[in-house]
């Protein structure tokens, strides 16, 4: 297993702390967007799922219960606030396969069954397979290289945005190295930030003892990648 600090691989840092807090946020009701750098990466929109194997006639049972992270309530097809939503699809049109996935990005919407009433649809932009498979625990954070430069360390070239929330800050470090990950999903992580996109992560902060002062790593449990869409 490699151990490496992520930041040290793309670049040097200067000193720039940008306050934020790490908290939940309501979650499913604004418009996501595909992972991408820059302004452009929108936070919201990121949920884990299951299959229902609840034992009833569809569409009343066989679909999909889904939970918004980084929130202890999700937002439903009816506009209520539960633990999590039944849906009875996912439209998935990019029919991407979601055998490996762990999390969705995508919206729950309205989806109207004659006789059965509104049941809930979901409507998938993007999934996302874990890199092991242990459960990714903590909060759930998009993770992209600033451009930060440094001669020193800690250097806060890592801007962390919290999943579903308006939250985010830098940090100077990721540690991906406690939850099994091979060193060919390492090398992935690091491309992905190097090339300009946003690494989605499990974890928590972790404030360190650096050259020039304390700094910030967040020590992931869990790395997802995007799964590639058959259809464009």
């Amino acid at each position: 297993m490699k151990t490496r600090n992520i930041p040290a691989l793309l670049m040097s840092l200067i000193f720039f702390i940008a306050p934020a807090s790490f908290a939940d946020d309501p979650a499913g009701s604004a418009e996501p967007s595909i992972p991408s750098a820059g302004d452009d990466f929108n936070p919201h929109g990121y949920y884990t799922f299951q299959p229902d194997l609840r034992k009833c006639a569809a569409p009343l049972c066989g679909g999909f219960f889904v939970k918004a992270v980084n929130s202890k309530l999700t937002r439903c097809a009816d506009g209520s606030l539960q633990e999590s939503c039944y849906v009875a699809v996912i439209n998935n049109k990019q029919n991407i396969d979601l055998s490996s996935a762990a999390l969705l990005h995508g919206r729950v919407k309205t989806k109207i069954y004659p006789g059965f009433g509104n049941l809930g649809a979901f409507q998938l932009k993007a999934a996302f397979s874990s890199t092991t498979s242990a459960v990714g625990e903590g909060s759930f954070v998009g993770l992209e290289n600033n451009g930060i430069v440094c001669i020193t360390t800690p250097c806060f070239s890592v801007d962390q945005s919290v999943l579903n929330s308006n939250k985010s800050r830098t940090i100077s470090g990721i540690d991906l190295n406690g939850f099994g990950a091979s060193d060919k999903d390492i090398d992935n992580a690091v491309a992905i930030m190097a090339d300009g996109g946003v690494l989605i992560a499990a974890g928590v902060n972790k404030q360190v003892d650096e050259v020039a002062g304390p700094g910030v790593t967040f020590v992931a449990s869990q790395v997802y990648f995007p799964i590639e869409a058959t259809v464009k």
